[in-house]
């Protein structure tokens, strides 16, 4: 895999709120994967990448940020809608 790639600040802020409100999401990845699943919490490993965990129907499932082209929240009334991650980055 490639070396890790910060994802935006801004973005970021949507997975910690993702998980904060337990929102079940659509994630779009960047290899064409979509999966469906609870955001539990973001994780920053040693080497800096950052991950975010998902409950899916089978398995928790460990996500690298920089692996995401979206997110959608699957609940009514969530606070945002589809969010785009996929861009430029940010430095941690």
């Amino acid at each position: 895999m490639k070396p890790y790639q910060a994802i935006d600040c801004g973005r970021y802020d949507y997975l910690e709120l993702a998980c904060i409100r337990g929102y079940p999401l659509k994630i779009e990845l960047l290899q064409g994967e979509i999966l469906h699943g609870k955001a539990l919490i973001t994780e920053t490993r040693p080497d800096k990448s950052e991950w975010l965990l998902v409950q899916t129907a089978t398995s928790n499932r460990a996500i690298r940020m920089d692996q995401l082209l979206a997110i959608t929240p699957e609940q009514e009334g969530a606070e945002f809608g589809r969010v785009l991650i996929a861009s430029a980055g940010c430095e941690i």
